[in-house]
């Protein structure tokens, strides 16, 4: 009766000593988290020229007495605007605190202005620990990055192909080009001429509040306006230089597109035929008199019928 219970606990010792290894060959414990603050997204830096840096640091806490070395991997879509260059491994003494940095740089221009700053790329960063070619623990860590919102909008001028005659006016065309990544609108339009002080720009106000959308790599989405050039009578002849401004309403900021425009004034020999009065009338032509010219046809009749008459009473 006496050996039942010496051999259940020799199986229950035996049972429980693989659990007992099994429990040891997991190592300390530790933890993988952000340094960085990455709630609710990471928003990168992004240039002029579209180009764009960033940084993520991720620390590693080891609550162990042993070192622990943890393997890393990244995980994202290489298909995006982004690019991240982390260490490939970390090492983090006993009881020890270790940070390391994942650098993130751009794709090319094109594919990074693309990139709407609505949408984010999910990054993921995997911890494993490593005991020779085995794996006993892993943690994983995730972060969304996208980009700023860039505003800028260009505008170009397509310059007038009909000669501007004082008291004349010629048309023209402005495009505006929404070249940053998120739709814009045209807050404000103004000219500034220099030299000129009789020439003015018509038709700016069609501008004010014109939703832009963005302008792809093929040149799609350009807003277009046509403007007026209007030179007084006044004008003399001489080469203007005329700025269309346009003001970001995402932004703030001011944008232009300067050309010259040659005014012709009419030669000192020509006749200038004066304008209508307000009330449409013409100008008063200059008063002639026929009367001498009439006296004279007068005098001659009268002369030839008093010829007649003595004529007839001589005869």
């Amino acid at each position: 009766m006496r050996r039942v219970p010496i051999v259940m606990v020799c199986v229950l010792l035996f049972s429980a000593l693989p659990v007992a290894q099994g429990q040891g060959m997991q190592g300390p414990s530790w933890e993988m988290g952000w340094v960085t603050d990455v709630d609710p997204k990471y928003i990168v830096d992004l240039e002029e020229d579209w180009d764009l840096t960033g940084e993520l640091v991720v620390y590693v806490k080891n609550d162990g007495p042993t070192s622990v070395n943890v393997e890393l991997t990244y995980d994202y879509d290489e298909n995006g605007p982004f690019r991240f260059n982390g260490p490939e491994s970390i090492s983090v003494g006993g009881n020890g605190n270790e940070t390391f940095t994942i650098a993130i740089i751009g794709a090319d221009a094109d594919t990074v202005r693309a990139f709407s700053p609505s949408s984010v790329v999910e990054f993921t960063v995997t911890g494993d620990e490593k005991v020779g070619e085995s794996s006993l623990r892993s943690q994983v860590i995730e972060a969304d990055v996208t980009v700023p919102r860039m505003y800028r909008l260009i505008p170009d001028v397509v310059e007038p192909t009909d000669t501007l005659f004082a008291g004349s006016w010629v048309d023209f065309t402005l495009e505006v080009s929404n070249m940053g990544n998120t739709q814009d609108a045209i807050a404000a339009g103004d000219a500034v001429i220099r030299g000129c002080p009789h020439l003015l720009v018509s038709g700016l106000d069609q501008l004010e509040n014109k939703v832009v959308q963005v302008t792809n790599a093929k040149g799609d989405n350009k807003a277009s306006f046509t403007l007026r050039l209007e030179a007084g009578s006044t004008h003399q002849e001489r080469s203007c230089e005329v700025s269309i401004v346009v003001q970001s309403e995402g932004d703030g900021s001011e944008r232009s597109s300067t050309f010259d425009v040659q005014v012709k004034a009419p030669a000192a020999d020509e006749i200038v035929v004066e304008e209508s009065d307000e009330e449409g009338n013409s100008p008063p032509l200059p008063e002639t008199s026929s009367l001498p010219g009439f006296v004279f046809l007068e005098v001659m009749l009268a002369l030839v019928f008093v010829t007649l008459v003595r004529r007839r009473v001589s005869q």
